[in-house]
């Protein structure tokens, strides 16, 4: 879903804040599992594969995930585990716990260390979401004075749902090391009663579209989605979630 809007995701709450905003479990109470998987630009080097667990409690919403990037001659794992918690109604905050790793096969071997993410999300009004949303704020590096460091990204968006068929939500994202902020705009339409279909667009230094389609009924979600981007060319990506009813 998220690809589909460009990744307008920050202020939306589902399984998929596990790796977009954690404060969205808060507004989550459900057992359920998710796979994800993208082939970036259509090159077996970059595919992007995750799973994750969500697991309601009276605290809040836990939730496990693992991310594998990468190829065997070089591949990134990032290890989570997240709590998100509502504190009201309209306000909820989460925290991740990561154990990040890279691997190269040319004798530099296998590195690793713990960075951590934490979101805000807010409902000031009906049907209209903030979210705001930081990677690894503490700028933690794989390795002590290693000049390749783990990027600290902010997100913050904004989202608006025109009663249940229309959504329509706008999101920055900065990487402290880019110079421009990455804009992205993402809409979806409700199309008939378990079909939605999504459009988005990002722009940065080139510009990236995207489209997709979901089908969600009863305790099953599954979407489907493309990015081109003008210069590198397609991306394909698929999820699939089940609640354990």
């Amino acid at each position: 879903r998220a690809a589909a809007l460009s990744n307008v995701a920050v202020m939306h709450p589902d399984f998929w804040s596990l790796w977009h905003n954690q404060a969205g479990l808060g507004y989550y109470p459900h057992f359920a599992a998710g796979i994800h998987h993208e082939n970036r630009f259509l090159v077996p080097e970059l595919a992007l594969s995750c799973i994750g667990i969500t697991l309601p409690t009276s605290t809040g919403t836990f939730g496990v995930s693992w991310s594998h990037f990468g190829s065997p001659v070089y591949h990134e794992n990032k290890f989570g585990l997240a709590l998100g918690r509502a504190f009201h109604e309209r306000f909820s905050a989460g925290l991740q716990f990561n154990y990040l790793d890279a691997y190269i096969r040319d004798g530099s071997g296998r590195s690793g260390t713990v960075a951590i993410e934490a979101g805000l999300m807010a409902e000031p009004l009906d049907k209209l979401m903030i979210g705001f949303h930081v990677f690894n704020p503490t700028a933690a590096r794989l390795q002590a004075g290693r000049e390749e460091r783990i990027p600290v990204i902010m997100r913050m968006g904004i989202g608006y749902s025109f009663g249940a068929k229309l959504f329509l939500g706008a999101e920055t994202e900065k990487d402290l090391d880019v110079g421009k902020a990455l804009l992205k705009l993402g809409l979806e339409y409700r199309l008939i009663k378990y079909i939605y279909i999504r459009t988005g667009l990002s722009v940065q230094e080139y510009v990236q579209h995207s489209f997709g389609v979901g089908f969600h009924k009863f305790n099953v979600q599954a979407d489907l989605a493309f990015s081109f981007q003008q210069i590198l060319g397609y991306s394909p990506y698929f999820s699939l979630r089940y609640v354990f009813r």
